[in-house]
């Protein structure tokens, strides 16, 4: 069930090689946070870079702008109680 959460998650990524998605459960099995790759709340998909490698360097691409669904699962999560999750 978890599983499926976080793989349905991921389809909310809008980059396109790869879509990662995460689902945090606490020690009661509820689901208390969900996130999925992409770029931080307030930035635009279309202004920043999708790309994997340019020409112009590292930050011409998403690597430092994109955000893990790990870390956006964490600063999602709802007000219940995530400690044991």
């Amino acid at each position: 069930y978890f599983m499926a959460a976080a793989i349905l998650t991921a389809k909310r990524s809008k980059d396109p090689n790869t879509q990662v998605g995460a689902c945090i459960v606490n020690t009661n099995r509820r689901i208390v946070g969900m996130g999925y790759n992409g770029f931080p709340r307030g930035c635009s998909d279309d202004v920043l870079p999708w790309d994997r490698k340019s020409k112009g360097g590292e930050l011409f691409t998403k690597y430092p702008y994109v955000c893990h669904a790990e870390v956006n699962a964490i600063l999602n999560k709802s007000s219940a109680d995530v400690s044991g999750a």
